[in-house]
C-alpha cells in the first residue's frame, strides 16, 4: 500500500501544485486543501487501509464525480484504490480539479 499511497499523493500534488498538504500519521490520512483548515479548506484526502487506499472528497456530495464517488454521508464521498493502475482512471484528475474549485467557490475565493 505504500507505493499506492505515494503514487496517489503525487497525483494530487501534480494536479494542484499549490495544494496545502497536511499529514496525520495517527489517523493514517493525508489531507489536501486550498488552506490548512481541515473542516473548511480541505477538498480531498487519502486514507490508508491494509488492502486499499481511499481517495475521498470532503465535499464530494456536491460533485458529480463521473461515477467514481461512493457514500451516503451529508458531505464526504470516496473512491477505493486497490492498485497503482487505478490512478490511470481518466476521471480522477477532473474530479480533483472539481473538488478544488468547489472549495474555492464555497469560500468566495474563485
Amino acid at each position: 500500500m505504500a507505493a499506492l499511497l505515494t503514487a496517489a499523493d503525487e497525483l494530487v500534488r501534480r494536479t494542484d501544485p499549490e495544494v496545502v498538504r497536511i499529514v496525520w500519521p495517527h489517523q493514517k490520512t493525508v489531507g489536501y486543501g486550498v488552506g490548512p483548515r481541515k473542516m473548511s479548506e480541505h477538498y480531498a484526502y487519502l486514507a490508508s487501509h491494509p488492502r486499499h487506499v481511499n481517495l475521498g472528497c470532503n465535499y464530494g456530495a456536491r460533485l458529480d464525480g463521473g461515477g467514481l464517488l461512493e457514500g451516503t454521508g451529508q458531505n464526504m464521498r470516496k473512491t477505493t484504490l486497490r492498485s497503482v493502475d487505478d490512478l490511470a482512471d481518466p476521471r480522477l484528475v477532473p474530479l480533483l480539479r472539481a473538488a478544488r474549485q468547489e472549495r474555492l467557490t464555497a469560500l468566495g475565493r474563485a
